[in-house]
């Protein structure tokens, strides 16, 4: 079963990861966990699109250097009280680090 994130407060400091399948209560909560996450692992990211049922984020160098990184959350289809990531690809190609 996946993770449901209320509190972001305390995983700052964990080892985690993203993952498909990860769930978070409000969008609110996963805009600061991808925040944290990219932080992390030295990724810099921009939001390409975000709507009441998707928010995506994609490598802010892409234009540049076709770098794949991306990640998607949508609301749940079984339960639309929870953000769900749907794509992650957390492959980067580019050299923004």
């Amino acid at each position: 079963m996946s993770n449901v994130f209320i509190d972001s407060e305390g995983f700052a400091n964990e080892d985690w990861e993203l993952y498909v399948g990860m769930q978070f209560q409000i969008i609110d909560e996963a805009k600061d966990a991808i925040k944290k996450y990219n932080l992390k692992k030295d990724v810099q990211c921009k939001v390409t699109k975000a709507t009441s049922k998707k928010y995506v984020c994609g490598c802010s160098h892409k234009a540049e250097n076709e770098c794949n990184w991306k990640i998607r959350l949508s609301k749940s289809i079984r339960n639309v009280m929870f953000w769900v990531v749907s794509i992650y690809n957390e492959t980067q190609t580019c050299s923004s680090n």
